[in-house]
């Protein structure tokens, strides 16, 4: 009786373990081999006839640290996520605002409404911007036709059509995160600092805003990690002069097929997001912001 007793105990202890066991192998084999393989990879090099030598070398290592040219597109690549993740915080917040103050009925409307465009293939939506900012595109023919401007602007093939890119593919996922981080906000909070003679504008600055900054980082951390690995936006909306970090990965593995150089820019930028994570959650407290987009 006591043997099955602590049979069944055992069984019991090992029920959440056999149900975590699908995702682990999961993870394993889609996640962390690959990763380790990538490290294997980095640490080898490719001979001048294209084959690949499988003997430790730092060489391809020592490659990151002597060429500035890779330096340099690791800035741009920052310079151009971070500036898209700030242009989708300023314009996201007023429309994550107005879907708090409006009816819920409304709310689940303009949630609709929000991710519509994302029920249609990313690519397909990143080249509908060449109509649209090309030479013959609707902006120009219509600046011209007013008589705005003489000629037609430059408005397609240039980080200005990746940032429009980006800006239109996060901008959603920005809208909804700082959404989230206004739901947090108490009410009675809100009524309280009415109560006590705060106008509109006052309440707004002291209580709402720095009670949804959790959701608003949420989204910035969100905005800047997919900017920073983006590849398909500037392949099709920038020019054939400009490059960035995943394209810069792309070219090297499947272009110049060379392997250990593509796995190890591969983990720079993984090393470079944990970091990234590692300073968020220190200095911003990223368990506060999980927390405002779960709740």
């Amino acid at each position: 009786m006591a043997r099955s007793i602590n049979l069944s105990i055992a069984r019991a202890a090992l029920f959440p373990y056999a149900l975590s066991l699908p995702a682990l192998v999961i993870v394993v084999g889609l996640v962390v081999i690959p990763l380790l393989t990538l490290g294997v990879y980095s640490f080898w090099s490719q001979a001048l006839d294209g084959r690949i030598d499988a003997t430790f070398t730092l060489k391809t290592w020592a490659t990151l640290f002597e060429d500035a040219f890779v330096a340099g597109v690791m800035f741009d690549t920052f310079r151009l996520a971070f500036g898209t993740m700030l242009i989708c915080g300023v314009v996201g917040y007023g429309p994550a605002y107005f879907m708090t103050i409006v009816s819920p009925r409304w709310r689940g409307i303009l949630a609709i409404l929000l991710f519509l465009p994302s029920w249609i293939s990313y690519v397909v939506r990143t080249m509908s911007w060449i109509p649209i900012l090309g030479k013959t595109g609707i902006i120009n023919t219509a600046l011209t036709a007013s008589g705005i401007t003489s000629a037609p602007l430059a408005l397609l093939y240039n980080e200005f059509s990746i940032y429009m890119g980006l800006v239109h593919y996060l901008l959603p996922l920005m809208i909804l995160n700082i959404y989230l981080g206004l739901l947090s906000v108490e009410p009675s909070v809100i009524a309280a600092a009415r109560t006590l003679g705060a106008n509109q504008y006052e309440t707004f600055i002291r209580i709402i805003f720095p009670l949804s900054v959790p959701g608003l980082s949420a989204g910035c951390l969100l905005c800047f990690i997919l900017s920073l690995g983006t590849f398909v936006t500037p392949k099709i909306l920038g020019s054939p002069g400009m490059l960035f970090y995943g394209n810069l990965v792309y070219e090297t593995i499947v272009h110049q097929i060379d392997w250990p150089t593509g796995a190890m820019l591969s983990l720079v930028i993984i090393f470079l997001l944990i970091a990234l994570l590692y300073i968020y959650s220190r200095f911003l407290n990223l368990s506060t912001v999980l927390r405002a987009v779960k709740s």
